[in-house]
């Protein structure tokens, strides 16, 4: 028996944490918190935090990550599997949001210390490349590429004849830092996909670059200052090559680059490597850096980012967070937001009760805290706000399609409110035997049932099977039962 436990991720966005309980041992796959939240009511429920054996970790944002140090407060002390590009974002992640609990939550809000992020960091964190197989008795584990972020992975996890597929967040096709080269892992038992973009496309990378440009231009041709919060790893690296792109088009302003913004930016830089190839290959071979330019800058002073404001002069300010939910951007907003001239972008998905969603629903007054004086400010936003649809996430036709190509038996639909999630299962139900949308708390026991397939086999068969799935093969007529390490054989018979 396997059974699969929905912690937090569950018709939701945020707080992604599932339990998968296989033979005597119990997998956490994420553990995040919630952007809409603080305290308790942030982090998953986990019933048993001494009975985790081990946390594979599919990516580096909060979300998916948050809560791991809050377990470690809580007495978990075995392993956290991640990529290494993962585990060096990870720590600038956690570092800037301690740093955010410790000024803007209050003590007992506050989910961990640095004590509790400093051992999880130094003794329990272990990388894994992609491919690179980790087994434990008869369960085999395998990280491939998502291509969400950098360093993103899908999770395999093999037992016996069984296969389970965790998608993490899967990446898109129109993100300008083109590392979408997904991995198609084909025909698992179980595919645990994301769906924060079901049932919403998105226009091409083209239209919407065009678009944010245009506006950028216009905004700073009427002297404007514009602010774009960003998430410090992924949208801020995607933001910064669009800019640096598109800048024969633009008028010649200073771009500041803030807080974490600039620590990711270093990260990205030594991973290179797992970029794709025309950026990986013209950094290496060409020095050619998709991210910085003449015009990028960085503040060295608090007095610096105030002069700014002192001076009728159109810039680019480009800081976390992204949905607003605190740091620089929030900081910069106070100031931005009053003057009609300026720009406030938002990009991609916000989630409720954040600022960002607050702004692209039409809220224009707001109490806001400032990081530096730590007084509450009023603040009514008569600036433009504009909402881009820039996002690293799979939209929902590119969701539709994985899910067609890999074929599960059975789809455990997650990460995302119920009616996303729901017409991603109207449109691919023909596709898949038994689709579930599980809650919070549910608890799904996945039967172990030999897995049979039917498939034409002809000279160019070219899907990856696991070796240990029996196919079911029509070939010259005749219906066969094969392993798939026979396919080739069969492929050759004269």
């Amino acid at each position: 028996m396997i059974r699969f436990r929905v912690l937090g991720g569950g018709r939701e966005v945020g707080r992604s944490c599932y339990q998968l309980d296989i033979d005597n041992y119990h997998f956490l796959l994420d553990c995040g918190i919630s952007p809409r939240s603080k305290g308790l009511s942030a982090l998953p429920i986990i019933p048993d935090v001494n009975s985790i054996n081990a946390i594979f970790v599919s990516h580096a944002h909060l979300d998916h990550t948050g809560a791991i140090p809050n377990l470690v407060r809580n007495g978990f002390k075995n392993k956290v599997f991640m990529t290494l590009p993962t585990l060096a974002l990870l720590k600038l992640l956690w570092q800037d949001e301690l740093s955010i609990m410790e000024r803007e939550w209050s003590q007992e809000e506050r989910l961990w210390s640095s004590k509790e992020m400093n051992i999880t960091l130094a003794k329990l964190t272990e990388t894994l490349t992609y491919h690179e197989l980790y087994k434990l008795d008869s369960i085999s584990i395998n990280f491939h590429n998502a291509g969400h972020i950098l360093g993103s992975s899908m999770i395999e996890i093999s037992y016996n004849d069984f296969r389970i597929v965790y998608t993490g967040d899967l990446g898109t096709s129109s993100n300008h830092l083109r590392y979408w080269r997904t991995d198609d892992i084909a025909y698992p038992n179980i595919l645990i996909c994301e769906g924060t973009y079901g049932g919403k496309n998105r226009k091409s990378k083209e239209e919407i670059s065009k678009e944010f440009i245009e506006c950028i231009k216009t905004t700073l041709e009427r002297k404007g200052k514009i602010l774009i919060p960003v998430f410090a790893v992924g949208k801020t690296q995607e933001i910064l090559k669009i800019l640096k792109d598109n800048w024969n088009k633009l008028p010649n302003v200073d771009v500041y680059l803030e807080g974490m913004s600039l620590d990711a930016l270093d990260v990205y830089e030594q991973f290179m490597i797992y970029m794709a190839d025309n950026i990986r290959r013209a950094f290496i071979f060409n020095n050619v850096n998709p991210f910085r330019w003449e015009a990028l800058k960085q503040f060295k002073s608090l007095a610096e980012r105030k002069e700014i404001y002192s001076k009728n002069e159109p810039c680019i300010i480009i800081a976390p967070s992204g949905m607003l939910r605190g740091g620089w951007s929030v900081w910069h907003m106070i100031r931005i937001a009053p003057i009609e001239n300026n720009l406030i972008t938002i990009l991609g998905h916000m989630e409720s009760g954040t600022i960002g969603y607050d702004l692209i629903n039409n809220i224009r007054e707001f109490k806001l805290k400032d990081m530096i004086s730590n007084e509450e400010v009023d603040v009514k936003v008569n600036c433009e706000v504009k909402h881009f649809d820039i996002s690293s996430h799979a939209m929902h036709s590119e969701l539709c399609n994985y899910i067609a190509r890999m074929k599960p038996e059975k789809l455990i639909l997650i990460h995302g409110d119920y009616n996303s999630l729901n017409s991603i299962a109207e449109n691919i139900k023909q596709h898949v035997n038994e689709i579930i949308i599980p809650s919070n708390g549910d608890i799904i026991d996945l039967q172990l049932t030999p897995r049979e397939l039917e498939l034409p086999i002809t000279k160019d068969f070219s899907i990856i099977l696991p070796q240990y799935t029996k196919i079911k093969v029509k070939y010259k007529g005749e219906i066969r039962y094969i392993n798939s390490s026979d396919i080739n054989s069969i492929i050759n018979q004269p």
